[in-house]
Order: structure tokens, then C-alpha cells, then sequence
């Protein structure tokens, strides 16, 4: 247990100093600075993602089962959308998101001890749990790259760029990013909800109704802009509401639930 919370110091701290290290290259102007920011990102970043696993990996699973709870399942959300900004940017500029990804992540590597599972669930629910906190994680980033996306291009028509937004991929390549990764994550969660209509007996025994219902309104929400995107071509501030209000509904469906189910405990 000491172990695992000081592996949960350590990498929270890494996490902060590379968000740290990224701020700090995004607002220099020289690109040597540059690449050798991004090495240090690639090498810290690869740390501290290690470091994180094997913080809440040992007391995942107790007894054949597999212990959930808000703590284990934030903890795991930020560890996920951590690896996939770490994969993705091998052949997409996607590190800049770091500046709000990891700060997030180094608050919820610690929320394991904070508030840590007191019950588990058999390894089909599982599987659905892991498909949708993946689901959650990339659409999360998603949501950052909008946020980055919106910012950067009010700025570029007000022609007030500043350093950090100067040094950001072209809208273009912005715009296309956040689409993948919409893309991606909506197929996830497609599956997400698909195995919990499987593996979930009783909704309403099992106090699931909140987290259906608003699933599926992000669900359709994705869905109606994916849809709007390559059949009418809907972009910028569009684009970038349809995905705030899509991952929005995500959060309610979420949080909101952990909440009612650990009142009801």
C-alpha cells in the first residue's frame, strides 16, 4: 500500500513537471528548445504512465475480481487518455494537449487511495467497464482538442496569436485531429453501450437508468455531428459545441452515477 501511494506521488509529480515542460515549449520560439522539449516529454511521459500502472495495478483485482470504484475508475480514465496522447503522438502533433491532459492526470493518479474501491465485479462487466473508460478517455481528449481548436482559431481571426497558439499544428491539422479521435472514441462507446445491454441484467435493480439515458444522448450527439461533418461539412465553433455538449452528457452519465450508487451503498 505505501508503495503503491509513493509510485502515485511520483508519477503525479512527473506528470505536473512535463505539463510544465510542454507549457514552457509551446511558449519558446526556438526550435532547438523545441525538440529537445518533446524528447524530454517522450522520456517523462513514458515514466510516468509506468509508474502510474503499477501504482493501482496490484490492487485491481482481489479474489478473481476486479475492483471498480470513482477512485480506481478516474485514476484509470486519466491513465488511458495518458497512453493514447503518448501513442498518437508518434504520428500526430497531439503533445500539446498534455497542458491539460496531464495536470489532470496527476490529481487522478492519487484519487485510488483517496477513494478507494470497496467492491467488485466478475470479469464480463469488466471488460464493459474497461471499453467504456477507454471510450471516456479519448473522447476527453477529444474534448481538449477542441477546446485548443475553439481558442486557436477565435484567436487567428481576431489576429491576436500568441506565442503558445503560433506554435500549434495549422487549423487544418487541429480540426482533422479532433475529428479522429471523435471518430474512434464514438466507435468505442457504440461498443460500450452494446455490451451493456449484454451483460447488464436489471437496469433498474442496478440503479443504471441515469448512466443509459445519458450515454445515449451523447451517443446521438456523436452521432449527429459525425453525420453532420462528412455530409455537410460542418466545422469550427460547430464542430467544436456538438463535442462539448456530447462529452458533457458523458460526464453526467458518469459521474452522476458513481454518486447515486455510492449514496445508495
Amino acid at each position: 500500500m505505501y508503495i503503491a501511494a509513493l509510485l502515485a506521488l511520483l508519477s503525479s509529480g512527473l506528470y505536473f513537471y512535463t505539463s510544465y515542460i510542454l507549457w514552457n515549449r509551446f511558449n519558446s520560439n526556438y526550435k532547438s528548445h523545441q525538440v529537445w522539449a518533446r524528447k524530454r516529454f517522450l522520456l517523462y511521459i513514458s515514466i510516468a504512465t509506468g509508474l502510474h500502472f503499477l501504482s493501482f495495478a496490484g490492487s485491481l483485482i482481489q479474489n478473481g475480481m476486479i475492483m471498480f470504484g470513482l477512485g480506481v475508475s478516474l485514476s484509470l480514465i486519466a491513465w488511458i487518455a495518458v497512453c493514447t496522447l503518448l501513442i498518437t503522438n508518434l504520428k500526430q502533433p497531439t503533445e500539446k494537449l498534455g497542458i491539460f491532459i496531464l495536470p489532470i492526470a496527476g490529481i487522478s493518479v492519487l484519487f485510488t487511495f483517496i477513494f478507494p474501491a470497496t467492491e467488485g465485479i466478475s470479469a464480463d462487466i469488466g471488460s464493459h467497464v474497461l471499453l467504456s473508460l477507454t471510450a471516456y478517455s479519448i473522447l476527453g481528449l477529444a474534448a481538449a482538442q477542441a477546446f485548443l481548436y475553439s481558442i486557436q482559431e477565435k484567436r487567428f481571426q481576431q489576429k491576436k496569436l500568441t506565442t503558445i497558439f503560433k506554435n500549434l499544428p495549422p487549423l487544418q491539422v487541429m480540426e482533422s485531429i479532433m475529428v479522429q479521435l471523435i471518430t474512434i472514441g464514438f466507435i468505442l462507446l457504440t461498443l460500450s453501450l452494446i455490451t451493456g445491454i449484454i451483460f447488464i441484467e436489471d437496469m433498474f435493480a442496478q440503479h443504471l437508468v441515469h448512466k443509459t439515458f445519458f450515454g445515449i444522448i451523447a451517443w446521438i450527439t456523436y452521432a449527429t455531428f459525425l453525420i453532420g461533418h462528412y455530409k455537410k461539412g460542418w466545422r469550427g465553433q460547430t464542430a467544436t459545441r456538438f463535442t462539448f455538449w456530447a462529452y458533457f452528457m458523458l460526464i453526467l452519465s458518469y459521474i452522476g452515477t458513481e454518486i447515486i450508487l455510492t449514496q445508495i451503498r
